[in-house]
């Protein structure tokens, strides 16, 4: 690496805040190699002979709603969560590395992987009498003890999906005792939380196990806060005992790609809901906060690259299906809504909460010349 490289990674990660962690990425290839992980959706219909021929790159294939799992195709995980597709038609979101992928299975984890990245997907049956805290502890005490051992040790993205998130158990609600769980087993392995935390979405299902899907890799990824929200881990007690554990978003780059992973985001700034009752209002104000992510990471990056319109893949999460006219309308008007979308009903972490987005952008950097 030349001196000129190395002063644009300082540049980049310093204006972030995180340069030791910038600096731990490989170099960022500018050429028009492939993309190392994408995501996108594929419409049912086509997916037998829309997959087929790149069967041996797919590391995950999801389906939405309940009876709409897929056939194994490759060697990629086949991933169902009870949340029902609002879009039509109905479509698969399928994640495809540019390297060939492996599966394993370690316990009941079950695993897809590549040289630099692995997906994996834990379901665990919540048993009569259990306590959600506990199994969400348990579950994530797995995942960060395999992470440890297979050299994917840095988590980029998680999502937890289970039924009745803002159901009351033994006092609390579900996704209270959530909450505690998952703090409680990140903070055994970490003293630091807020330099080791994914982006991460929680959302109610219809029905089903408790489940955890996550990315993680053999590099870090950046976590990134929003400016116009105080951090999930920060939150004061008026939400729960322990705090959701969670950034707002992670970069990460690979020797041939950069991604952004913004986490589910909704309506909130500082720490309050906003716009109570009006789904429109909080769309709009959902968008603002993603944009300010977006804003961030521009930002921080122009000093030294300049970046491409980068193309976004967004899930929209509606509470009532009702809401979903007023949903769309919004997000047909904004920029964001050019690219590939995907509307599901599912809870939000708060009752008040009426949409949830997420998404994730990969990102094309050029030098200036």
């Amino acid at each position: 690496m030349d001196s000129r490289s190395s002063h644009k990674k300082s540049s980049v990660g310093s204006a972030l805040g995180v340069p030791s962690e910038w600096d731990m990425a490989p170099e960022f290839s500018t050429s028009s190699s492939p993309d190392g992980l994408t995501v996108r959706y594929v419409q049912v219909s086509d997916s037998s002979s829309g997959l087929e021929p790149e069967a041996a790159h797919v590391l995950a294939i999801i389906s939405h709603g309940a009876g709409k799992t897929v056939a194994g195709m490759g060697k990629g995980l086949i991933i169902g969560v009870d949340l029902p597709q609002l879009s039509q038609p109905p479509v698969l979101e399928v994640w495809r590395s540019a390297a060939p992928v492996l599966c394993d299975q370690v316990q009941d984890i079950r695993l897809a992987f590549t040289d630099e990245v692995v997906f994996g997907c834990l379901e665990v049956p919540e048993l009569t009498g259990s306590v959600l805290e506990d199994v969400a502890r348990r579950a994530y005490e797995r995942i960060i003890e395999y992470c440890a051992r297979s050299g994917y040790a840095y988590l980029l993205r998680m999502w937890n999906y289970f039924p009745s998130i803002n159901q009351e158990q033994q006092g609390l609600e579900r996704y209270q005792r959530f909450c505690i769980g998952r703090h409680q087993a990140f903070s055994t392995y970490h003293k630091k939380l807020a330099s080791i935390l994914p982006a991460a979405s929680a959302v109610g299902t219809q029905g089903g196990p408790f489940q955890v899907l996550f990315l993680a890799g053999k590099q870090p990824g950046i976590p990134l806060e929003n400016p116009r929200q105080i951090s999930a881990y920060e939150y004061p007690p008026l939400y729960g005992p322990k705090s959701p554990s969670f950034a707002r978003a992670t970069l990460h780059r690979t020797s041939t790609s950069c991604q952004l992973f913004v986490a589910g985001t909704a309506s909130i700034v500082g720490h309050a809901t906003q716009h109570q009752g009006d789904p429109t209002k909080q769309t709009l104000e959902t968008l603002s906060n993603i944009d300010s992510v977006l804003n961030r990471v521009c930002n921080a990056c122009q000093k030294s690259w300049r970046l491409k319109s980068p193309e976004g893949l967004l899930k929209v999460f509606v509470r009532n299906q009702q809401d979903l006219p007023a949903v769309r309308e919004v997000l047909e008007r904004h920029e964001h809504g050019q690219g590939s979308i995907l509307y599901v009903l599912g809870e939000m972490c708060r009752k008040e909460l009426l949409v949830e987005i997420e998404g994730m952008w990969n990102l094309a950097f050029l030098p200036y010349e």
